[in-house]
């Protein structure tokens, strides 16, 4: 670096050393690594100088403005081989307190960018940010914003994608629910009519009625007749009083049955689900009638 000396006095004496830089920052173009081309450098390296001059409010020294300090042969002789310790030397010299270096490197389908800010007085670091991005170089763009940020250890709000009014779906075409048709009154059961059976019990009632009230007639007659033996009207004669007496014990035997009898073959005919079936089973010295029916 034997030639620094005559560089400085150069940029010490042109136009540009004479401006204040105080309030500039040097922005050094990325230097690409592996998987990454000059190409894809410089683009990045153009976006990083346009955020840091946007978030900081400084104004930016890029290498573009400190190569066009010197002209040709002036420059060979000046910075001979090593050019970025000599444009290093070169933003010190002008007077700009900070500058920003970084690299950028691909490694698979991440996109890896390193950047420092750095004090070119004191040679200390003040600020580092890393982005990694998987996929194209779209989203490496993307995340240069928010890592150029985190030099200056701010926040960038994230411009939110103009909102889309989603499609209202079409209301759907109401078809008509079929009604389903009325339904019509169940129709009356026809009233139950008697069978066989049923009258049987109504004969019986009828029978059991009249055999009721002949009991009773025998009942008043057994007491007018038991009277008249008491009273030796009869001469000690009781055949009287045993034939009314007689007659009236059958009559309520024989009508009681009868009643009980009617009544259940009445009642039987009138609730009973199906008709009552009989049958006569024959049997040796006789026959066995049988009735069946559902309640």
């Amino acid at each position: 670096m034997q030639v620094i000396l005559p560089l400085l006095l150069c940029a010490l004496c042109s136009p540009c050393a004479a401006a204040d830089n105080s309030e500039s920052i040097v922005v050094w173009r990325v230097e690409p690594k592996t998987g990454v081309t000059d190409k894809d450098a410089d683009v990045v390296s153009a976006m990083v100088a346009m955020e840091v001059g946007r978030i900081s409010g400084k104004q930016i020294i890029g290498e573009t403005e400190m190569k066009s300090l010197m002209v040709g042969e002036e420059k060979k002789l000046s910075c001979g081989a090593d050019d970025t310790a000599c444009y290093a030397e070169i933003g010190a010299a002008l007077g700009a307190p900070e500058s920003v270096i970084g690299t950028l490197a691909k490694m698979g389908d991440y996109w890896i960018l390193y950047l420092q800010r750095l004090n070119v007085r004191t040679a200390t670091v003040l600020g580092r940010a890393e982005f990694k991005a998987k996929g194209d170089i779209n989203l490496l763009v993307e995340g240069i914003p928010p890592a150029v940020a985190d030099l200056f250890d701010k926040v960038v709000a994230k411009t939110a994608p103009p909102s889309v009014p989603e499609p209202q779906p079409a209301a759907p075409a109401t078809t008509p629910i079929p009604q389903a048709p009325a339904m019509l009154p169940e129709p009356a059961p026809a009233p139950r009519t008697l069978t066989a059976l049923g009258w049987s019990g109504v004969g019986l009632l009828a029978g059991g009625g009249a055999f009721m009230a002949l009991a009773g007639v025998a009942h008043w007659q057994t007491n007018e007749a038991k009277k008249a033996y008491d009273a030796g009207k009869t001469n000690g004669d009781r055949s009287d009083y045993d034939t009314w007496s007689g007659t009236m014990i059958a009559s309520y035997v024989i009508g009681g049955a009868a009643l009980g009898t009617g009544a259940a073959l009445l009642i039987w005919d009138l609730v009973a689900e199906k008709p009552v079936q009989a049958a006569v089973v024959p049997m040796p010295g006789g026959a066995m009638i049988t009735l069946a029916g559902r309640w």
